[in-house]
């Protein structure tokens, strides 16, 4: 498999633009509404997604998912960050945080390739702590309450795009999947 042969398959456009970005390239994309599985294993959601996604399309494919965890909770939510936020907001998701001793967090980001024969995997991760509130108006989802540690104390929602580009769990997952892809 090659970067060229894949379509990224997400209906959420903010995350395309940050992969178009980090890859500083086009991908050839379409936004299919996937079920996802509920799993706290990011892996799982992520291997599941890929296989549905080459089931509708039959072309290899490339799916992404991210899991915001919270240390305190140990590690939840995780790939149900997408959940809480709907819940509770990302006011929510600091005043959950900071119920705890613990407020760091952990950015993962999983990416997946598959021609419906074999996957290869791209993950980044980044640690941080959730803000005590929400700081910022850029990005989208939990952007505003993650404080990554080379962030200059700055949430993700503080920064510009190439800001948050060149340190996020997004851009490491894809890096690492275009050099496992160059490897295979």
């Amino acid at each position: 498999m090659q970067l060229d042969d894949l379509v990224f398959v997400t209906s959420n456009l903010d995350k395309l633009r940050e992969a178009e970005a980090v890859l500083g390239r086009k991908l050839d994309h379409r936004a299919l509404d996937l079920p996802e599985i509920q799993s706290l294993d990011l892996s799982e959601v992520v291997r599941a997604k890929a296989s549905m996604a080459w089931e509708r399309l039959r072309r290899p494919v490339l799916v992404e998912d991210t899991g915001l965890e919270l240390i305190g909770l140990g590690g939840f939510p995780g790939p149900l960050i997408r959940w809480m936020l709907a819940s509770v907001g990302p006011a929510g998701i600091c005043r959950i945080a900071h119920t705890f001793e613990d407020p760091r967090a952990a950015a993962r980001c999983l990416v997946c390739a598959t021609d419906g024969d074999s996957e290869v995997f791209g993950e980044g991760l980044v640690q941080g702590v959730i803000a005590e509130k929400p700081r910022g108006g850029r990005g989208f989802g939990w952007d505003s309450t993650f404080v990554p540690e080379d962030g200059d104390h700055r949430t993700y929602g503080q920064m510009e795009a190439a800001e948050k580009n060149a340190i996020s769990h997004r851009r490491k997952a894809f890096e690492a999947l275009r050099d496992a892809l160059v490897n295979d």
